[in-house]
């Protein structure tokens, strides 16, 4: 089974040499954005600076805990909404539960919060992830539709996402913010098992994963010729192989998918398979002859 990541191909400027040279040219490139609800651009007022800035898109697990536990401090509140299905449900239950989260993500606008972060920390045997990118999209181009997107920032906690390319693409389709849980997991259990070679601490493996990923983003961004994280943000710089129509009428709208393919159906089926990888269905004594 493939992730949805694969599926999308990154495009680039068509010019002989790079549009810019993001290790020569670093003063212009900034992975620096402000998350939340913007103010009316027509109207001067103070509202305009009530955003959240943030230095890397790539939050750590305390960031997101502090973020999560936005509770009226200054005005800001959090609403922390389930990425998961039931198991029982099968691969029919994934579009419905993608609607689902588009709904709360307007409820909480509706309710006042000013960020929303889509988390998939309930995953288990019975709860399946929703694809990070799907679900992150579907909310990013929901809110588009009903003109309400800059009213909210739009963070996502997820264990399916690992690598630059894959930050790239949530990126691209509208998350603000992404905190990699599992990945930073990973390093930790690495470490303690003797599979990091050199002295490392949790603060040296966070910023050393965090800057890896930072200077691949920026080579990314630099191929196209954009300088800014805030202009890469919902560009949708991708071509998709192999999605079908309804999948991207409802997550990736905008974007070319000459080679149709995968619906909710197959996405909810290849899910399915990889969490049971994870999660075996089968007990040990089922599986010993």
């Amino acid at each position: 089974p493939r992730m949805l990541y694969d599926y999308f191909k990154q495009l680039f400027a068509q010019v002989t040499n790079p549009a810019i040279d993001s290790i020569r040219e670093e003063v212009i490139m900034s992975l620096e954005c402000f998350v939340g609800p913007e103010a009316n651009i027509l109207i001067t007022t103070e509202q305009h600076a009530h955003r959240l800035r943030v230095p890397h898109p790539i939050l750590t697990d305390e960031e997101t805990t502090a973020i999560k536990a936005l509770n009226g401090y200054r005005g800001w509140k959090t609403k922390t909404i389930d990425m998961t299905w039931a198991r029982s449900e099968g691969a029919k239950g994934l579009r419905p539960a993608v609607e689902r989260v588009c709904r709360e993500a307007e409820q909480a606008i509706a309710d006042g919060y000013s960020l929303v972060v889509l988390s998939d920390r309930a995953a288990c045997d019975s709860r399946i992830g929703i694809p990070a990118l799907l679900a992150s999209g579907a909310v990013h181009h929901h809110l588009v539709r009903s003109e309400l997107r800059t009213r909210i920032g739009l963070v996502v906690e997820t264990a399916d996402a690992r690598d630059v390319h894959q930050f790239c693409l949530l990126t691209g389709y509208g998350a603000d913010a992404i905190n990699p849980y599992l990945a930073f997991e990973a390093i930790r259990d690495a470490k303690d098992h003797g599979g990091l070679t050199g002295t490392f601490d949790e603060k040296t493996i966070v910023k050393t994963y965090r800057e890896a990923i930072k200077k691949g983003m920026l080579k990314v961004m630099g191929k196209m010729g954009i300088s800014t994280l805030a202009s890469y943000k919902g560009a949708q710089i991708f071509e998709a192989v192999g999605i079908s129509d309804e999948v991207i009428d409802v997550a990736f709208r905008g974007t070319a998918s000459r080679i149709k393919g995968v619906n909710f159906d197959i996405i909810g089926e290849e899910t399915i398979r990889r969490h049971e990888m994870g999660y075996p269905s089968r007990t040990e004594q089922e599986r010993l002859p």
